[in-house]
């Protein structure tokens, strides 16, 4: 029985010593800019200099999936949100880089900057990711779905910035 118990206690020791750690099951709440995950946030503008009717409505769903999922804020619809959000493209390129005979694009190149800003209507003060930057190339994909990759990507990187508020 002795035996048993120093096994366990110097395996406990090896496992601590290599990073690992026992937490309960209560879940907390990662700090963020936008406080202890109660505050209410609504997107309130997106500036979107591309051709694709889709787009605002992809960011808008992308946005509420990943702080849904992250729990940093809750959603409000209206203007009465505790923080407002707007998103802006600042640059929206796309160009197929090489195609076979017929036409076909086999590799596509899109480059997308976005900036999110978050305004914090109680107390008045502002913050912005400053502007986010992804350029890539895809090979034997749509464009769309190339710029759907992309934008979430950037949404990604955005909540990123978003909790790391030092």
């Amino acid at each position: 029985m002795r035996r048993f118990f120093c096994l366990l206690i110097c395996s406990l020791f090896i496992l601590s010593s290599c990073g690992y750690k026992v937490h309960g099951t209560r879940q907390t709440v990662p700090n963020s800019i936008f406080g202890n995950g109660t505050s209410t946030v609504a997107i309130t503008k997106i500036e979107d200099p591309s051709l694709y009717p889709w787009i605002n409505y992809y960011l808008t769903n992308a946005f509420h999936t990943e702080m849904n999922f992250r729990k940093l804020a809750k959603w409000e619809v209206s203007e009465k949100a505790d923080y407002h959000i707007e998103i802006i493209l600042h640059k929206f390129d796309t160009s197929a880089s090489l195609t076979d005979e017929q036409d076909n694009t086999l590799l596509n190149t899109v480059n997308i900057q976005m900036e999110v800003r978050v305004k914090n209507i109680r107390e008045n003060t502002n913050w912005s990711t400053g502007i986010l930057s992804y350029y890539e190339y895809f090979q034997l994909i749509t464009e769309v779905e190339a710029v759907r990759e992309i934008l979430q990507e950037l949404v990604y990187l955005s909540f990123n910035a978003f909790e790391n508020n030092f």
